[in-house]
């Protein structure tokens, strides 16, 4: 049997075929104009088949994607262009949703008539699932963290207040070093607890255009004396871009990646901060030429609480991770051992294909 053949005879049979598929099935003219649906429409959309026909396929888009993304699909179609991609669709209820779309142009040779075949996956769900799992690990050390941090913070307190009082009352000056020591380490671990619960509650980015030159060198002002002082030479080269971020969440970002380069650094070395903007990305870089990370370490050195040196706790690179989580962008690190390591914060400039931001050419 000629399956084709068959449907172009009988139209209750395409019908069929048609609506017992799972996913949207519209068909459209060259002006986005509905001339089919299946019935799964009404399922993901809210409306049904017929109340669909007639109207344009725009009432199915954002308003925002009504400018650009739209009109360039029809754009294509004209141009005997296939689409295939994710974009985000509106319901009848304005409630948004990920799909998975594609737009086929075909010509209809018995009405001398070109069409566009639109398929339509409802892919909400896997997105959320996916998200999900690639989340949850990581939140579950969060909870831990803030855990952590809530239960060392009022012993901590207590054992703060109560060796003050013997230093205060001590009655001999032998003892003072040893309470001295407790201080100290004491001291030492309310920094720590600060630390966790920065990282645990890391607050809300309140997003404003900032010059990413100048938070670097925000940045820098606190160590250049250091720098200095141990014979290290600071080479800046990085671009002034402009990016949309939390200047004080990038700028203790920055400061943290500094930090770890002079940490695996003794007397003399080198610090080179760069920048490059490449696929829609800013990419900056801290890269010193220190002792390096082991290649069995590289996995694990942005988990909270996961160290390379024993007198660390290794927070700070958790927190850089966080940051960067916040900023939907992300933190790379390439090592060797003895050679030195670098870090790479990776921010997204636009992550939007050309189709979705500028009008196609004709």
């Amino acid at each position: 049997m000629d399956i084709l053949q068959t449907c172009g005879d009988s139209p209750k049979v395409l019908d069929t075929i048609l609506s017992s598929i799972q996913h949207i099935i519209i068909l459209i003219d060259y002006d986005g104009n509905i001339l089919f649906a299946n019935p799964v429409v009404e399922r993901v959309f809210g409306f049904t088949p017929n109340e669909l026909k007639g109207k344009n396929l725009s009432i199915l888009f954002r308003s925002r994607d009504l400018t650009y993304l739209y009109p360039n699909l029809l754009h294509m179609a004209k141009k005997n262009k296939p689409f295939e991609g994710e974009v985000m669709l509106m319901r009848r209820d304005k409630t948004r949703f990920f799909a998975f779309m594609v737009f086929r142009p075909c010509f209809d040779s018995r009405k001398d008539k070109s069409l566009v075949v639109v398929y339509i996956q409802d892919i909400d769900i896997q997105k959320q699932c996916e998200k999900g799992f690639r989340d949850t690990h990581y939140m579950d050390l969060v909870k831990v963290a803030d855990g952590i941090a809530h239960e060392l913070r009022n012993p901590l307190v207590a054992i703060g207040g109560f060796a003050k009082r013997l230093y205060k009352s001590r009655k001999a000056d032998d003892d003072k070093k040893y309470y001295e020591g407790v201080l100290d380490n004491v001291k030492r671990l309310e920094g720590l607890v600060e630390k966790v619960e920065f990282f645990a509650h890391l607050p809300k980015p309140c997003m404003k255009e900032q010059s990413n030159r100048a938070m670097m060198k925000e940045a820098l002002q606190p160590y250049l004396q250091q720098i200095e002082e141990c014979k290290i030479e600071l080479i800046n080269e990085i671009e002034d871009v402009n990016l949309f971020v939390d200047k004080s969440l990038v700028v203790r970002a920055f400061c943290i990646l500094i930090e770890n380069a002079l940490d695996a650094l003794t007397e003399g070395g080198q610090i080179r901060i760069c920048s490059e903007t490449k696929d829609n990305d800013c990419r900056i870089c801290v890269a010193d030429t220190g002792c390096g990370i082991s290649s069995e370490d590289i996995p694990y050195v942005f988990d909270p609480f996961f160290r390379t040196k024993p007198d660390r706790v290794g927070i700070d690179l958790a927190v850089v991770k966080r940051i960067m989580d916040s900023h939907v962008g992300s933190v790379e690190v390439t090592s060797k051992q003895g050679q030195g390591t670098t870090f790479f914060l990776v921010f997204p400039l636009e992550r939007r294909r050309s189709i979705r931001v500028c009008r196609l050419d004709d």
